[in-house]
C-alpha cells in the first residue's frame, strides 16, 4: 500500500514536470475509455488551451515518418484499439482530433532501411512539387543540407505553432534558434522518439548492495553526482572474477565497471557541460571548445575509458559483447545507454536503478541528458499545401500528446513495466528535465569533429587539441555559409 500510494504520488509531481519545468500542466480529471484504461482528460472549464477556429473539409493531412526500429516509439497513430495502454492512448488522441477538425490523419511510415535517407525523400517530394506530405520526420544529423537548399520552412514564420508552449520541447527550440528569427526544426512529444534516445546511465542495484556500494540517487539529488564519483564506483565495481584477464570472452567471468559504445562517450562529453558550440549576445552560433573546462573533461573521460575493467568498450548489434548485453548478463555495473533500454531490460532478474550522465564537478549548476543527433525532428515542407492549416493541426496534435500521451508513456510505459523502484522514477523526472539537444550536429557543423573526438575519448586519448585545430576553420566558414544562406 504504501509502494502504491508513493507510485500515485510522483505520478501526479510527474505530470507536473513533464514539460521540462517550463510553463503549467493543465488540471485534469480521470476517465475511463471502452477498453478499461484510464486516462487523463482536461474539462472544457479548465482547459487553457487556445483552440483553433479550424475546419479542414475532410482533407487528408499526411506526415512522413518511419517504421519502427531500434525499439523507439515512432508511431503516431493505430488502426484499432489494440489493448496496449500507450497504443491506445495514441489511437483515441487521433481520432478525437480528427472528428473535432474534421479531417482524416495519414501516417506515411517508410521502411526502417530509409532512416538515414529520410531527408532524401523531404527533397524528392519538395522537388516533385507533388507536395504529399505536410510535415515530415527526419533525423535530426541530416536536416542541415534541407535548410540549406531551401526545402524547409522556417518555423517561426507559422504563426499557428505556438512553440513557446510546454508541448514543444523548449531547450531543443532554445538551442537551435538562430539570431531570434530562424528555426527550422522542433520536437515535441507528438513522436516520443526524442525522450527515448535521451542518454543516461543504469545500473545494477543488486550487484551494488551485494558489494556494499550506496547507490548515486543521493548524489543525484544534492547536485554531487560527478565523473569522479562514477569513477570511483566503476573502480569497485570491476571484478577479474577468476578470469586471466579483462579481454572479453562470451564465456568468460570478468564483470566490467561500466560498459556503453561510443555514442555514450558523446553523451558523456555533452553530460560534463560541453557543447560544441554557443551564442553570442545577439543569439548568433559561435565556435565554443577551446576551454580549459573542455579539456579537463575530455581528460577525466579518457582517463575512466583507459582503465583496464573500469570501462569496456562495447559495440552495437546482437554480438555477446554488445554494450546492453554485457549489463543484462551481470558483466556490467553500469551501462551507458537511452531511455528506451528500459524496457530492453524489462525481463532483467536483478533490481536496476537509472541516473543520469554525471556532470564535471560539484559546481556545474545542471545534469544535461543528451538526445541522439541520430532522433527524429520534426520539419515542415515548403510545399505543405496549406502552412497555417499544417501547423494548427500539428500544434493541437502536439498538445494532446503532451496532456494525454505523455503521461501514460512517461508514468506507466516506462515507470511501472521498465523501472523498479521509486528512485529510478525520481530519476527520470530528472533526466527529462535536463534533456538537451546540440544543434550544431544537426546543421552539420560540427559532426565530423564531435565524432572524432568522441572516438579518441573512448579509446582513452585526451590529445585532442590537434583535432580541434584541424577543424576549426571548417566549422567556423560552414557556421558562416548557414548564415549567409539565411540572410
Amino acid at each position: 500500500m504504501k509502494r502504491t500510494i508513493t507510485l500515485l504520488i510522483l505520478a501526479a509531481m510527474l505530470l507536473q514536470c513533464a514539460a521540462c519545468g517550463s510553463g503549467e500542466t493543465p488540471s485534469t480529471g480521470d476517465t475511463t475509455s471502452a477498453n478499461g484504461t484510464t486516462t487523463a482528460e482536461t474539462t472544457a472549464e479548465t482547459d487553457p488551451y487556445d483552440y483553433p477556429d479550424l475546419d479542414c473539409g475532410g482533407e487528408t493531412f499526411t506526415i512522413m515518418n518511419i517504421e519502427p526500429m531500434w525499439n523507439m516509439n515512432t508511431e503516431l497513430d493505430f488502426d484499432a484499439q489494440n489493448g496496449e495502454t500507450l497504443d491506445d492512448a495514441i489511437y483515441t488522441r487521433n481520432r478525437m482530433l480528427e472528428d473535432k477538425f474534421n479531417f482524416k490523419l495519414e501516417e506515411v511510415q517508410l521502411a526502417t532501411a530509409e532512416y538515414f535517407k529520410l531527408a532524401d525523400h523531404v527533397r524528392t517530394d519538395v522537388m516533385s512539387g507533388d507536395a504529399q506530405y505536410d510535415a515530415c520526420y527526419t533525423i535530426g544529423s541530416t536536416v542541415g543540407s534541407l535548410i540549406t537548399e531551401g526545402s524547409v520552412m522556417n518555423l517561426l514564420d507559422i504563426d499557428t505553432l505556438q512553440l513557446d508552449q510546454p508541448w514543444w520541447n523548449q531547450i531543443t527550440n532554445e538551442q537551435s534558434t538562430i539570431g531570434g528569427d530562424y528555426l527550422y526544426f522542433t520536437q515535441s512529444n507528438l513522436s516520443l522518439t526524442a525522450f527515448d534516445l535521451t542518454w543516461c546511465l543504469f545500473f545494477n542495484e543488486s550487484m551494488m548492495e551485494e558489494k556494499s556500494l550506496e547507490a548515486p540517487y543521493d548524489l543525484v539529488r544534492e547536485g554531487n553526482w560527478t565523473i569522479d564519483e562514477l569513477h570511483k564506483l566503476c573502480k569497485a565495481g570491476a571484478n577479474l572474477n577468476g578470469d586471466e584477464s579483462f579481454t572479453f570472452a562470451a564465456d568468460g567471468k570478468s564483470v566490467y565497471g561500466y560498459s556503453t559504445y561510443n555514442n555514450g562517450a558523446l553523451a558523456s562529453i555533452i553530460g560534463l557541460g560541453i557543447t560544441f558550440t554557443g551564442k553570442d549576445a545577439s543569439d548568433m552560433p559561435t565556435f565554443d571548445l577551446e576551454t580549459d573546462r573542455f579539456y579537463t573533461a575530455i581528460e577525466k573521460l579518457a582517463t575512466l575509458c583507459a582503465s583496464e575493467g573500469d570501462f569496456y568498450q562495447g559495440v552495437t548489434g546482437s554480438n555477446p559483447d554488445r554494450y546492453t548485453t554485457v549489463f543484462a548478463n551481470r558483466r556490467a555495473l553500469f551501462v551507458g545507454a537511452e531511455v528506451k533500454d528500459a524496457l530492453v531490460f524489462r525481463d532483467f532478474e536483478d533490481t536496476f536503478g537509472i541516473v543520469p550522465n554525471p556532470k564535471l564537478d560539484e559546481a556545474q549548476a545542471n545534469y544535461y541528458s543528451w538526445t541522439n543527433y541520430l532522433a527524429p525532428v520534426l520539419v515542415v515542407p515548403v510545399t505543405t499545401k496549406d502552412a497555417s492549416r499544417t501547423g494548427a493541426l500539428l500544434d493541437v496534435m502536439s498538445y494532446y500528446s503532451y496532456r494525454d500521451v505523455l503521461p501514460v508513456y512517461y508514468d506507466v510505459t516506462l515507470a511501472q513495466k521498465g523501472l523498479r523502484n521509486e528512485d529510478s522514477i525520481e530519476m527520470m523526472d530528472i533526466i527529462r528535465d535536463s534533456l538537451c539537444f546540440d544543434p550544431s550536429m544537426a546543421y552539420g557543423w560540427t559532426t565530423k569533429l564531435a565524432e572524432s573526438i568522441r572516438d579518441a575519448a573512448f579509446k582513452g586519448d585526451s590529445n585532442v587539441a590537434s583535432l580541434i585545430a584541424s577543424n576549426k576553420t571548417t566549422v567556423e566558414e560552414s557556421i558562416t555559409k548557414m548564415l549567409d544562406e539565411l540572410e
